[in-house]
């Protein structure tokens, strides 16, 4: 059924260009995936062919365990500890900053109901981990740096999933209209449950690691906490997401792997190439489904939404997150920052998603191409050449 919906030809041909085009433009910096998507984005032009189908929960449930998973695996705990308050803050206070003038750009522009307006606002909340881990890991940033904007990458896309579930009801006719503290207290239970659940399914994997387990053992064992966590998460009703992050995390901590051990090369090496290779049909993927003829409709709404999105970013890079403490260069620290705002094939999978009976659906979704487009294809080949002009190590 997948290869009658996106032919294989296609994407491989799309992952073809993209390799022609990353090994010209190589010493650019700029990183593979983006040149991916801009070749999907060309091939689906030439040759249009919907992936529309393919972005949803199948979509999540194959790409992001295993991409959230092989992030929290590499975390450096300590950086992890250092930078939690930043991090809280860019996930919990930031999504909501954004989710908020996202909203209110929507109903200016005439378009759209405060209800569909906040939907717009939470899917349009969170930067995208896949486009963040993809592009930001290919940088000689700090680590402590890579930690913030790595670890907002995975939170508030938890936070912005959460979010869009609570509101989704407010916005469809005849739904039933959860209160602000129900919404509050489910999204918090859906946040914290899932990190209960990655503990819970990494706990029984970290003992057995430390047994005499080897080799090929070892690397199937942490793809099934990956996939087990997200997929226990999502079954309770939880987050997937801060599951299969939660396990990452407690995954390494309890096998005490010593990082230059053969053993832990091992699984590093599975784990890269698992995650370049899901990175590469993702972004595939999200350049196959934009539509850049979408871009002319309601230009409205669209330059609004794009400018509130840019506005919400440079607000919590230069406003909001907490630096202090943690570096000296806070001002190169906070144009790193801000460039991170990229939104890829998260916010398509849950504007396409949206139920049928939704009000203003149409105009979500082609406000998410907009922005989408802005920040991944056009935004995204100058992040390594700004950065690399900013002074973002320590003096």
């Amino acid at each position: 059924m997948i290869l009658e919906v996106v032919p294989a030809g296609v994407v491989a041909c799309v992952l073809l260009v993209g390799f022609v085009l990353w090994r010209a433009f190589e010493r650019t910096g700029v990183s593979p995936m983006i040149l991916i998507s801009i070749a999907g984005l060309v091939v689906g032009a030439v040759a249009p062919q919907s992936a529309q189908p393919l972005l949803g929960p199948v979509f999540l449930a194959v790409f992001l365990p295993a991409l959230v998973f092989e992030a929290a695996w590499d975390a450096d705990a300590r950086a992890l500890r250092r930078a939690a308050v930043a991090i809280g803050v860019l996930a919990g206070p930031g999504v909501l900053v954004t989710a908020a003038i996202v909203a209110f750009a929507g109903v200016l522009s005439g378009s759209l109901t405060w209800p569909a307006a906040l939907v717009l606002g939470a899917l349009l909340s969170a930067t995208d981990p896949v486009s963040v881990l993809a592009v930001f890991r290919r940088l000689a940033l700090p680590t402590m740096l890579l930690t913030i904007v790595e670890g907002e990458s995975v939170a508030n896309d938890a936070v912005a999933l959460a979010l869009v579930q609570a509101l989704l009801p407010l916005a469809i006719v005849g739904a039933a209209h959860p209160s602000a503290p129900v919404a509050l207290v489910a999204l918090l239970e859906v946040a914290g449950g899932g990190v209960l659940a990655g503990i819970i399914v990494a706990l029984p994997a970290g003992l057995v690691m430390r047994s005499n387990l080897r080799g090929a053992a070892l690397i199937v064992l942490t793809i099934a906490v990956a996939y087990a966590a997200y997929g226990a998460a999502a079954a309770l009703g939880l987050s997937g997401i801060f599951a299969s992050a939660a396990a990452g995390i407690t995954l390494r901590s309890m096998a005490r792997l010593p990082p230059q051990s053969p053993a832990a090369r091992e699984i590093d090496r599975v784990w890269d190439g698992i995650a370049f290779a899901s990175n590469a049909v993702v972004f595939a993927l999200v350049g196959l489904t934009l539509r850049v003829d979408r871009l002319l409709h309601e230009p409205l709404l669209l330059l609004l939404v794009v400018a509130a999105v840019v506005l919400a970013r440079l607000v919590l890079a230069y406003a909001l997150v907490p630096l202090r403490g943690l570096t000296t260069a806070v001002r190169a620290w906070q144009h790193a920052i801000a460039l991170a705002g990229l939104r890829g094939g998260l916010s398509l999978v849950l504007a396409i998603g949206l139920p049928a009976t939704m009000p203003g659906r149409i105009e979500i979704r082609d406000a998410t191409f907009a922005v989408v487009f802005v920040t991944l294809i056009l935004q995204g080949p100058l992040i390594a050449p700004l950065l690399g002009r900013l002074v973002v190590s320590e003096p």
